[in-house]
């Protein structure tokens, strides 16, 4: 199996990290951007297989940039899991109504990440997540 690669754009350096460390124990080929413009930058380099993405962002609304990412023709197909702290009683699934293919709410498990992860991977590409690699935490 291929290494699937993770971008996770976050912009509190600690959560970042968190996500990171436990992605890369996952298996997944990780790499951070901290705004909007930064993860403008790294898609002009590099198409991720996952966007891992923070609805507050400092140059901007992740859910607004999700939307954008959907309707380019580049990126349409890139899995998109929001991460929000934006969640009202009663609002059910907030991030597919922003062009989200899932979304979690913090605060969060980061074992809950790492589960919406392995199962977009297995969603949209039909793959064995983690590689046969124990889940962090896990053996």
């Amino acid at each position: 199996m291929r290494q699937i690669s993770v971008l996770v754009v976050e912009d509190d350096v600690l959560n970042s990290k968190l996500e990171t460390t436990a992605l890369q124990e996952g298996g997944y080929n990780v790499y951070a951007a901290q705004s909007i413009e930064d993860c403008l930058i790294m898609l002009e380099r590099d198409k991720p297989d996952i966007i891992v993405l923070d609805r507050g962002l400092p140059d901007g609304d992740g859910a607004e940039f999700c939307t954008t990412l959907k309707k380019d023709p580049l990126f349409r197909s890139i899995p998109v899991i929001m991460l929000t702290g934006n969640v009202e009683a009663g609002d059910n699934m907030p991030g597919f109504g922003w062009s989200a293919d899932d979304y979690l709410a913090k605060p969060y498990d980061i074992e809950e990440l790492l589960e919406k992860v392995n199962a977009v991977v297995k969603r949209f590409y039909g793959e064995a997540a983690d590689g046969g690699r124990p889940k962090p935490g896990r053996h």
